[in-house]
C-alpha cells in the first residue's frame, strides 16, 4: 500500500494580515517609545535650565547679601560701571553687578604713612588668615582711604603692601578721580591709645554676557548659568517717588530658556526668578 503527503502552507492572504499586523505593533510600540523619548528630552532640557537658575539665583543672593561694598551696576565685563542716570531719573536695568567681599582682617598698620605714599606696611594680627596678595582691595575705615594691591612684599609681621587706583576724602569725586598717592597722612601707629587697622577684600561680580551669567572672584571667571534670556537681570530697586530704595541694593529678574537639547530641538519653557537683597553690613565707602 502506498502512502501519500500533502504539503500545507499559508496563503497569501494570510502572509499579508500578518505582515500587516506586525508593522502596526511595531508601529505603536515606535510610537510609545519616541513619545517617551521626546517627553524625557523635553523634561531633561526644562529641568536642566531651571535647575541652573535656581542655583545661580541662591548663590547669588547669598554673595550679594555678604557684601561689605555697596553693590554697583556694572557692563558685561564685570567692571566698567553702568551708564549713571540723570538726576531724579532710575538706573536702567544693567547687564551685571559688583561688590566687595571680605577677605581677611582687621590688620595692624605697622608705621605711618605721609601724604603722597605709595606704600603701607601693616601686620597680620593672624597667622591662620589668607595673606593680601595683588588684585584685592585695602580698606583703611578710619581715614576713608581704599586702594587696589598693586603688588605685596615682606612676610608675617611686616608685609610691604604697595597700592594703586587710591580713593580718599581728599578726592573730589573720589570714586572718579582715583590717584596713586595716599591722599592724606595716617598717624599714631606707635600710639597707645589703639591700632590703626585695614581690611582686605575681594572684588567680585555677576555679568551676563553671551547668554551666559558669569561669576567673576580674584581674576577667574566661570559661568554659574546658560541660556539667560534676560541681558540685563539687574537693578537697583527705587520707591514708589523714584529714589534709590537703599534698604535694599540690588534687585535680580533672572530668565533662562534652554533653546536646544541633544540637536532635538526643544525649547524648555521660560522660568523667571525675581528678588531684592537687603543690607547686611557696609564696611567700603568707595566701590
Amino acid at each position: 500500500m502506498r502512502l501519500s503527503s500533502r504539503t500545507a502552507g499559508f496563503t497569501l492572504v494570510e502572509l499579508m494580515i500578518t505582515v500587516a499586523l506586525i508593522s502596526v505593533v511595531g508601529l505603536v510600540l515606535y510610537s510609545i517609545l519616541y513619545t517617551s523619548s521626546v517627553l524625557g528630552a523635553k523634561n531633561t532640557a526644562v529641568n536642566v535650565a531651571h535647575q541652573q537658575a535656581r542655583v545661580a539665583m541662591v548663590d547669588m543672593l547669598q554673595d550679594i547679601h555678604l557684601a561689605i561694598s555697596m553693590p554697583q551696576l556694572v557692563n558685561t565685563d564685570g567692571s566698567t560701571p553702568w551708564p549713571t542716570p540723570t538726576p531724579g531719573a532710575s538706573p536702567s536695568p544693567a547687564p551685571g553687578v559688583s561688590f566687595q567681599q571680605w577677605s581677611s582682617g582687621p590688620h595692624k598698620i605697622k608705621n605711618d604713612v605721609v601724604v603722597g605714599a605709595t606704600q603701607i606696611r601693616l601686620v597680620l594680627t593672624t597667622t591662620s588668615g589668607p595673606t593680601p596678595i595683588a588684585g584685592q582691595r585695602l580698606i583703611i575705615p578710619a581715614y576713608q582711604i581704599e586702594a587696589d594691591i598693586a603688588s605685596v612684599g615682606g612676610g608675617l609681621g611686616d608685609f610691604q603692601v604697595n597700592l594703586t587706583n587710591i580713593s580718599g576724602p581728599a578726592l573730589t569725586p573720589a570714586v572718579t578721580y582715583p590717584t596713586s598717592t595716599i591722599p592724606v597722612a595716617i598717624n599714631g601707629t606707635g600710639s597707645s591709645a589703639g591700632d590703626v587697622i585695614c581690611f582686605i577684600t575681594d572684588r567680585c561680580s555677576y555679568a551676563v554676557s553671551n547668554s551666559n551669567l558669569n561669576w567673576r572672584w580674584k581674576g577667574n571667571t566661570k559661568a554659574v548659568a546658560n541660556y539667560v534670556t534676560n541681558s540685563t537681570p539687574f537693578s537697583s530697586p527705587t520707591t514708589p517717588a523714584g529714589a534709590l530704595y537703599t534698604r535694599f541694593v540690588a534687585a535680580i529678574d533672572l530668565s533662562t530658556s534652554d533653546t536646544q537639547y541633544s540637536n532635538r530641538g526643544y525649547k524648555s519653557a521660560n522660568i523667571l526668578l525675581n528678588g531684592q537683597v537687603p543690607y547686611k553690613t557696609r564696611l567700603t565707602t568707595y566701590q
